[in-house]
């Protein structure tokens, strides 16, 4: 990661290198702001970034693109699907749009149902054109182009008890 404040961003040139000469792929990420939202990069920062990404660019680091815009601390607008195409379930059960979001839906696991799947799918998401979560934008990535999102007052949550996934998976 670069930037937020991180004591030696050099750091994660000194480890890619490493990594790449073990065989390994490399990805950098932008770190984001106590907000959980984008932390634009200073200019040395930036030239770190790009040395990191050249080197590490192998198979799934090359669909990292959005990052080019949010190291410039420009919005990139996309269409997030947190909540149904990625799931954070934090350590007390509960479905969360993300790590830096917690709280949306904020429903437990095993109540978690096809409808909230389909709701967090159609919802457009705050904090999506300043979001710096890599694994959510990749997952994220075919969608681009699919379905129009709304606003979250828009959706709705109707939930069913055997659509649960607790319910489908056989957990009582």
């Amino acid at each position: 990661m670069i930037g937020g404040g991180i004591k030696t961003p050099d750091d994660a040139l000194v480890i890619a290198r490493r990594a790449v000469e073990l065989g390994f792929s490399s990805t950098v990420g932008v770190i984001h702001d106590n907000s959980g939202t984008l932390k634009p990069l200073t200019d040395s920062e930036k030239a770190l970034f790009h040395a990191v990404k050249k080197i590490g660019n192998k198979d799934h680091a090359r669909l990292n693109w959005f990052q080019d815009t949010i190291a410039e601390g420009k919005p990139y607008e996309w269409r997030c699907r947190a909540g149904a195409r990625y799931l954070y379930i934090c350590e007390d059960g509960l479905v969360h749009w993300c790590s830096q979001q917690r709280g949306y839906p904020g429903i437990p696991l095993l109540e978690y149902t096809m409808d909230d799947f389909k709701r967090e799918y159609n919802t457009e998401k705050w904090c999506a054109s300043t979001c710096t979560l890599q694994c959510v934008h990749q997952v994220g990535i075919l969608d681009n182009w699919r379905d129009p999102q709304q606003a979250p007052g828009k959706t709705q949550h109707i939930g069913h008890k055997d659509d649960r996934i607790g319910e489908m998976i056989g957990v009582e």
